[in-house]
């Protein structure tokens, strides 16, 4: 009987969010491998149209937040190439040959500070990464928001109390 009960609820509440109103304007990321991509009505914007929405729509704030996003967007792969770059390089190491009791020894000579450096710059860019993708998410979120705080709010207008037509009490409202 519970069972019964909780489907009932939550097939209620889905055809309930179904009719929900959803305002136009408002934009939404989806991250994409290693870029979030912000989209319209289903329509992946491009950058200068976001940075058109953020400039004239939006605030400042989200702006700001969606230009360092797009600085950042490039840099960090960039960085984390060269980290594991820079890691091979170190873990490849040089030939060298040395003469020990006479013998002729080859070895290879590793940079212990060159494989510590390529490690920190594969995190960083790694970091910048998703640093960037962070800043397009929260500059959609200001957006949002901000439209969120511009919807309408209804104003009741008439509230009517007594008996309906069928002779049994009720109310009716009126909202703007």
């Amino acid at each position: 009987m519970k069972k019964y009960i909780f489907f009932i609820i939550i097939f209620f509440l889905s055809v309930l969010n179904t009719f929900a109103q959803t305002t136009q304007d408002t934009i939404y990321p989806k991250r994409v491998f290693i870029t979030t991509k912000i989209y319209k009505d289903g329509i992946k914007l491009s950058t200068q149209r976001v940075t058109d929405i953020f400039m004239f729509k939006g605030t400042e704030q989200s702006l700001i937040k969606y230009k360092w996003s797009n600085i950042l967007k490039p840099i960090g792969p960039v960085v984390t190439i060269g980290g594991i770059g820079l890691a091979y390089v170190a873990l490849k190491g040089k030939d060298a040959t040395s003469i020990v009791d006479g013998k002729v020894v080859e070895y290879k000579i590793r940079s212990l500070p060159k494989l510590l450096i390529g490690i920190g710059l594969v995190a960083g860019g790694l970091s910048m990464i998703e640093s960037s993708n962070e800043l397009a998410q929260h500059a959609v979120d200001i957006y949002n928001s901000k439209e969120r705080k511009k919807k309408k709010v209804s104003v009741i207008n008439n509230i009517q109390f007594g008996l309906t037509d069928s002779h049994l009490i009720g109310f009716n409202l009126n909202l703007n």
